[in-house]
């Protein structure tokens, strides 16, 4: 049940990560070239592809290309679409959680680093404290939020995120993310590595490490994926 709660929280990422901090620098547009390697079971998934952010409807776009290719759209209201580029089929859903804005790179470059979006997650801060020359959060859910993630931890250096950590029941931790390599790209500070590992029964675990590269914004980013256009031939083959 856990991990679904922490797929609320960090699984976008994957697809996300990268929609945030442009108001500051007046940048409507921005993408990535990404490498998420996963493992799981002893064995190693590589995925790559690009994602692509425009400020204007908060729409946020990434096409994988390896292992396969298709396209994921997704805007600030939820409304979400996947175009299988193969089959020419379409999938689409809605809900609030998988907006471009319940990502990690919305708060990043919209320059909020404090927190992440936990709040609106339902969580307030219990206590702070500085150690080791860094500054550490604890957030704890507020009364009736239904919940297996009891506290999270977050942990900046320079005003930074560097770590965060997930506990359950029992102090368990459930999972962690580590953000490192930031890069500056116009005014906006942006960790081009996260690492991921999200824990599971009997001492097992999923590690998943993002790099991205290729950072490009404004009229360097390509407009056929910025603003994708899924054929209206595209055969929808679920939805809500």
């Amino acid at each position: 049940m856990f991990r679904g709660h922490l797929h609320k929280y960090f699984t976008l990422a994957f697809i996300v990560i990268i929609a945030s901090s442009f108001y500051l620098n007046k940048t409507d547009a921005i993408s990535l070239s990404f490498v998420s390697k996963i493992l799981e079971n002893k064995k190693f998934i590589t995925v790559e592809g690009e994602v692509y952010f425009k400020k204007q409807g908060g729409v946020l776009t990434t096409r994988l290309i390896k292992p396969f290719e298709n396209v994921t759209i997704i805007n600030a209201d939820g409304e979400m679409k996947i175009y299988d580029v193969l089959d020419n089929t379409l999938m689409q859903s809605s809900s609030a959680l998988t907006s471009s804005e319940s990502s990690y790179f919305w708060y990043f470059l919209n320059g909020n680093y404090n927190d992440l979006g936990f709040p609106k997650l339902g969580y307030v801060i219990k206590d702070t404290k500085v150690e080791d020359g860094v500054f550490i959060t604890n957030w704890i859910p507020k009364a009736g939020l239904n919940t297996p993630i009891q506290k999270i931890e977050m942990v900046h250096e320079k005003s930074l995120p560097i770590y965060v950590e997930f506990v359950g029941p029992k102090n368990k931790t459930l999972g962690k993310i580590f953000f490192s390599a930031y890069k500056k790209i116009g005014t906006i500070n942006l960790p081009l590595k996260i690492t991921e590992i999200a824990y599971k029964e009997k001492n097992d675990s999923t590690v998943t490490t993002k790099t991205y590269s290729n950072p490009k914004v404004n009229t360097e980013v390509n407009l056929n994926y910025l603003d994708f256009k899924i054929p209206a031939n595209a055969k929808v083959v679920s939805g809500k």
